[in-house]
């Protein structure tokens, strides 16, 4: 009997243990995956075109052509001097696009102001797709 206690006993031992030979391979796979993986993120944020360096300095351009939105240092907002709510800046700009499709929108902002405001009036006249958009800070 002591043959047979000394086999099922060799057998048990088998059974309690757990496989490790994979273990560094799957890790090997985790750690590539964990670096490649922020690689393939899509860019967030809105794109510009920013214009190329010239030699001409400024372009004469009619003041009807031009849409004036100011960012306060209150964080309120007007378009060609006249008070505007965020939500309509983009009818507003659909609008002039609509009756001159040469319009520039300036986007004017006062350096007190909220960078967030900036950031949802851009996005705005963006979404009213405007092709000629023009970002300038107001001195204090």
């Amino acid at each position: 009997m002591g043959v047979l206690d000394a086999r099922k006993a060799k057998k048990d031992r088998g059974l309690n243990k757990i496989p490790t030979a994979s273990t560094s391979d799957v890790a090997f796979l985790l750690l590539i995956f964990f670096i490649v993986m922020p690689m393939k993120r899509p860019e967030v944020g809105l794109s510009m075109v920013l214009p190329a360096k010239s030699k001409a300095s400024s372009v004469p351009v009619r003041e009807s052509n031009v849409a004036t939105i100011r960012v306060l240092a209150s964080n309120a907002l007007t378009l060609d001097g006249e008070l505007i709510t965020l939500p309509r800046v983009r009818l507003a700009i659909m609008d002039r696009l609509a009756g001159n499709d040469q319009t520039i929108v300036v986007l004017e902002t006062h350096p007190d102001a909220d960078y967030g405001m900036m950031i949802a009036c851009l996005d705005e006249v963006k979404q009213a797709d405007a092709r000629k958009v023009s970002l300038k800070t107001t001195k204090r």
